[in-house]
């Protein structure tokens, strides 16, 4: 994996600078290995890191449990912030639990347990950084279930971003949390959040990455690639996202005579031959969280509405008009306003299946629309 080191420094300047990050990652660009290098960098810098994944958690106190375990583990400063933790707690109880601080989860108000939990961290004298993935998918299930309870998280967190400012926030996933919050009108609650969009590599990124992978025998049959053989796979790929660059470079079997490097060069057909391979049955796995992710995470009404948005758009590489989809949508399912069609295309867009190029809406990936083509299209 390149180090991505242009976004570490971006984002490290922006937490430095007193800033809490709402990080738009689509699915499968490097997300958790990036997550994990910023928490590195700042520990490296003295900063106390926590970091907690909070997919598949349904409630404030299994968000707060999480928490005080990462937070446990830390052997460095764990007890200390325990302690003031404590404190807190049994001003705020006038002393009426027993046991450590995680016992009082569940008896304390989710919303006064974690503000004395902040300000703990806070009155450390260090500064600290909260990473949380898939805050998004987290915040949609409390939406779901209670529309208030959603909006009290939202909010408070905002307060305490607002009252503890040596603590600094990422919160990331591969739903955009804006797009979740609009569906519930909180987006208010994110304002003071910095947007910072991860990108797939660029051509010259994907390119190191490839012979990064090749050059430490890290592909099955490692390979040369020259300048056509490159482009050809960057254009046939469409998204050079580390994910799919390893899973193509995995089923490349080079052809071409050996080059200086002493590799076997990649020829055309040797990358056109991968790409078929990959759409086999046999590898539908490697797909697999695309295909679950819309059902599993959105509402059903509006995971009807983003399956007739991909159907539409795999139909042509170019895909579709904003204005034909929402007239083929309306007469498909109903009259859709414009406002819910754009907030959907944002939500695919930001979960990395679609982008808009030259007043279109297309599959970011050539490859994944070609599997949507050949698995899910109606």
């Amino acid at each position: 994996m390149p180090d991505r080191q242009a976004e570490r420094e971006e984002i490290r300047r922006l937490l430095l600078g007193g800033r809490s990050l709402q990080m738009l990652a689509p699915r499968r660009i490097g997300k958790t290995w990036l997550m994990r290098r910023v928490a590195e960098d700042l520990a490296a810098d003295d900063w106390i890191t926590i970091s907690s994944d909070v997919e598949g958690m349904r409630s404030e106190e299994e968000f707060l449990r999480d928490l005080c375990a990462k937070i446990e583990e830390q052997e460095s400063y764990g007890k200390q912030v325990f302690l003031h933790l404590g404190q807190r707690l049994k001003q705020i109880t006038s002393g009426t639990w027993e046991g450590g601080p995680v016992q009082a989860i569940g008896r304390v108000d989710p919303k006064a347990f974690v503000e004395a939990l902040i300000a703990s961290l806070d009155a450390e004298g260090r500064d600290t950084v909260i990473l949380v993935d898939e805050i998004a998918l987290f915040v949609s299930r409390l939406l779901a279930n209670d529309a208030a309870k959603a909006s009290d998280f939202l909010y408070h967190l905002r307060k305490l971003r607002q009252s503890y400012p040596r603590v600094r926030w990422i919160l990331t996933g591969s739903i955009g949390l804006d797009v979740v919050a609009r569906r519930g009108n909180l987006h208010g609650a994110l304002v003071d959040l910095d947007i910072l969009p991860i990108d797939p590599f660029d051509e010259q990124q994907a390119r190191a990455y490839l012979d990064r992978l090749c050059a430490a025998n890290d592909v099955r049959r490692p390979f040369a690639l020259d300048d056509g053989g490159f482009h050809h796979l960057a254009r046939e790929l469409g998204w050079l996202a580390p994910y799919y660059l390893r899973l193509i470079a995995d089923r490349i079997r080079p052809s071409g005579a050996a080059t200086d490097a002493g590799r076997p060069l990649a020829l055309v057909a040797d990358i056109d031959g991968a790409f078929e391979e990959l759409l086999k049955p046999y590898n539908r796995g490697s797909f697999s969280t695309w295909e679950e992710h819309i059902d599993k995470n959105f509402p059903p009404e509006d995971a009807v509405l983003l399956q007739a948005i991909l159907e539409i758009c795999c139909e042509q590489p170019m895909g579709e008009t904003f204005a034909t989809l929402q007239t083929r949508l309306s007469k498909t399912l109903r009259i859709i306003p414009t406002r819910d069609v754009k907030n959907m295309l944002t939500a695919l867009a930001n979960d990395g299946l679609l982008h808009e190029a030259d007043g279109r809406w297309r599959f970011r990936s050539g490859l994944l629309r070609r599997y949507w083509m050949a698995y899910l299209h109606p």
